[in-house]
């Protein structure tokens, strides 16, 4: 079972929004062990640029951030085409009462609190992106 969702995980994308670069170095290193493709973004705008040219199956989006944060940078991702229904999953240091109410409020899909760890993260993806019956790579595949 295990080798078939890594099989099914090659064929999806998830980018990552993190501006510090160990936490973004750890996550893709985690991601490409579940056998994800990843594209990185070092802030909010840029995942916006990348999210308007690109697909992707899911976004796992740090809440803290220059130039543009996870809060305001989930509300404009969930006004782009193709993105209203598009896994957001927030990465916080923050894991005070009401912090997951304050994501989900701001359109995020579900939370997972920093320090990341393996198994949690792979179980969300498992949920929000292996079990959803349309992911957008798997549907749009040429090969």
């Amino acid at each position: 079972p295990g080798g078939a969702l890594q099989r099914l995980a090659q064929q999806c994308s998830v980018l990552i929004v993190e501006d510090n670069a160990i936490n973004q170095l750890v996550t893709r290193g985690m991601l490409l062990k579940l056998g994800y493709r990843v594209r990185t973004a070092d802030n909010g705008a840029e995942a916006l640029e990348l999210l308007r040219s690109e697909t992707v199956d899911a976004v796992l989006l740090d809440c803290q951030m220059p130039v543009m944060d996870g809060f305001a940078t989930c509300r404009a991702l969930r006004a782009l085409p193709g993105c209203a229904e598009l896994p957001v999953l927030a990465i916080t240091a923050h894991s005070h009462s009401g912090d997951r109410e304050r994501c989900l409020a701001a359109g995020m899909s579900d939370y997972l609190a920093k320090p990341v760890k393996f198994d949690e993260l792979r179980v969300l993806l498992h949920d929000w992106v292996l079990c959803r019956p349309a992911s957008p790579s798997l549907t749009t595949s040429s090969s």
